[in-house]
């Protein structure tokens, strides 16, 4: 139990600390207009993954 949450921890500064670099470069090269088409490829791609994962994650009782 104290490996995963460990582990758990360890994943979510990782994605933190990713997010605030790809964000930093996206300002930096970009501009604040890039955040707008930014949110937009990654709520398209959570609405891919849950469309898939529809059957599996919301089984018919």
């Amino acid at each position: 139990m104290n490996v995963a949450q460990s582990m758990l921890v360890t994943a979510w500064n990782v994605a933190i600390a990713g997010g605030g670099l790809i964000g930093g470069v996206l300002l930096d090269r970009f501009g604040t207009g890039a955040f707008s088409a930014a949110l937009l490829v990654l709520l398209a791609a959570a609405l891919a993954m849950t469309w898939m994962a529809r059957e599996r994650a919301f089984p018919h009782r």
